[in-house]
């Protein structure tokens, strides 16, 4: 959406009115009206390294409220606890292995992390961007395969 757009190169928020005409905005209202749950729901978070823009804080309170839950430690793949969480995310595209990925390593692109597998079992690695592209279109989209 061109405010998320907006957001991302003048590197900070700007205010959300001016940008709410994207159909994520419409369909985040409706949701809201209607009781699903939220965006993040069932979903997990560990915000690795430090992040420039949007900051490491800002991620964690859109993250908060958009239902999901901050990790203080990065998940790992291969433990049990991983594997038996059954939760599904909600808003991911039906019957897509995303359906079943509940834990998301998140880290700013434009900082050194860069994840050598994006995905590990229930835990994947994503870009901010990523987020913030969720946020404007309201739904899981694909997390970007590089």
């Amino acid at each position: 959406s061109a405010g998320v757009e907006a957001c991302l190169q003048a590197g900070k928020w700007l205010p959300e009115a001016e940008h709410e005409a994207g159909e994520g905005a419409e369909r985040s209202r409706i949701n809201r009206c209607s009781l699903l749950p939220p965006l993040f729901d069932g979903c997990f978070f560990f915000l690795r390294g430090s992040f420039k823009a949007p900051t490491k804080d800002e991620l964690a309170k859109l993250l908060r409220e958009g239902g999901g839950q901050l990790l203080t430690r990065q998940p790992k793949p291969d433990s049990d606890v991983t594997q038996t969480l059954n939760a599904a995310a909600y808003h991911a595209e039906p019957g897509s292995d995303q359906a079943l990925c509940t834990q998301y390593i998140i880290y700013d692109p434009q900082g050194s992390y860069k994840p050598a597998v994006v995905r590990r079992g229930k835990v994947w690695s994503a870009p901010s961007t990523w987020i913030i592209n969720c946020i404007a279109a309201f739904r899981l989209l694909p997390v970007p395969q590089h």
